[in-house]
């Protein structure tokens, strides 16, 4: 069970901390600026001036430090196990089916509560240097972590998110992806458009990339289910997750030990699955020789689709014809080159720069196909 009371662990920045010297230096600017105003009692008229100046300059200076206090990140908690029981109706609220989440209010804050099997000897102490630890990094495609709670062979992560996200998994799961009135996601438009598919795999990318550079970690989770797609104010995703590997233990959909090779093989898979269309990463298909169902991978069938050519009729038919199919090639080159389990994994940032290289080619295309008068760029059947 968790601690009765919450604990607020944000970790302090070292730009934020003071140290001796800068705390003499300042009580030395203090003692400077008293002295000057001491001396200028004496000079009559403008004795006014300089100390309404001095009274607006430290309005002025009060105003930006509330300021840069309000935009700091509000501090990682340990949760009580009874506060989240009391916000998903006792566990007994229903959990999203493609991600095992309960969505619930958290003071005051829309949360994803995730149940995840604790590490083996994770204690509160150990708990709270994780959320320390964690809540030094910061990016657009991260989920902000919110808080954890340890409670007998469980651990529970609330990651914040938006009221009207949704995951990958569900989006790609929706056969009317691309209608406007979209009930399961409630995004409009979802996976609809070729230039959403390649924000959503450049806004993963740029996040693991910055996991893997600044952060100095692994994901450790990257899948379908752990991405959310956001739609206002424009469509951009985000990865939940990010920090569960320092509090649980990995389930059967992960390797024992995270790795940053993992990740980037676990994207390639993810890149395939958003340009297929296809939720699972692999699925089963009749085979004439043999006449029997046999499993293929989305990595198998991109494999076979690039080599023979076939890339525009392999891509998800919700998108139609409207996609470049040389750019959807590039991607899926770049896709194979990280699932490939013969060839060693390249780097994220290498990955991130070919995925973001394709985002502003694609970019182009659109520009040149909304400047047309409507006719489709591909007119040729699949």
């Amino acid at each position: 069970m968790c601690k009765s009371r919450s604990d607020a662990l944000a970790s302090t920045p070292a730009s934020r901390r003071r140290s001796p010297s800068s705390s003499a230096a300042a009580s030395t600017t203090a003692a400077s600026s008293t002295s000057f105003a001491t001396a200028s009692t004496s000079t009559g008229p403008r004795h006014t001036a300089n100390t309404t100046a001095s009274s607006s300059s430290s309005r002025s200076s009060r105003s930006s430090q509330a300021a840069a206090r309000a935009s700091l990140p509000s501090p990682l908690l340990l949760y009580p196990f009874q506060e989240l029981s009391a916000a998903t109706n006792g566990f007994l609220s229903k959990r999203d089916p493609s991600a095992a989440y309960w969505r619930c209010s958290l003071r005051g804050r829309d949360a994803a509560l995730f149940q995840l099997r604790a590490l083996a000897g994770l204690t509160a102490k150990d708990a709270s240097a994780a959320l320390a630890s964690t809540a030094r990094y910061h990016h657009a495609s991260l989920a902000p972590l919110l808080g954890a709670c340890l409670a007998g062979p469980h651990v529970y992560l609330a990651y914040q998110i938006p009221s009207g996200a949704a995951t990958l998994a569900a989006c790609l799961q929706s056969r009317t992806a691309s209608s406007s009135s979209n009930k399961d996601t409630g995004l409009n438009p979802v996976l609809g458009a070729w230039l959403s598919r390649v924000q959503v795999a450049a806004d993963v990318a740029q996040g693991l990339d910055y996991v893997h550079t600044h952060a100095n970690a692994a994901h450790g989770r990257v899948f379908p289910s752990t991405v959310l797609l956001v739609p206002d104010p424009a469509l951009h995703a985000t990865l939940t997750h990010f920090g569960a590997s320092q509090f649980a233990q990995a389930d059967d959909a992960t390797a024992a030990a995270a790795a940053q090779s993992d990740d980037v093989r676990a994207f390639g898979v993810l890149l395939l699955q958003l340009l297929s269309g296809e939720a699972e990463a692999s699925r089963h298909r009749f085979d004439r020789t043999t006449k029997e169902f046999a499993r293929v991978s989305v990595v198998d069938t991109a494999a076979e689709a690039l080599t023979t050519g076939r890339v525009k009729t392999w891509v998800d038919r919700r998108l139609g014809d409207s996609f470049p199919v040389s750019v959807a090639e590039k991607l899926v080159e770049v896709a194979l080159r990280c699932a490939s389990p013969d060839d060693g994994a390249p780097e994220m940032a290498w990955v991130a720069g070919k995925v973001s290289k394709v985002y502003v080619e694609s970019r182009a295309w659109e520009h040149q196909l909304q400047r047309s008068d409507g006719f489709s760029v591909s007119v040729a059947p699949r």
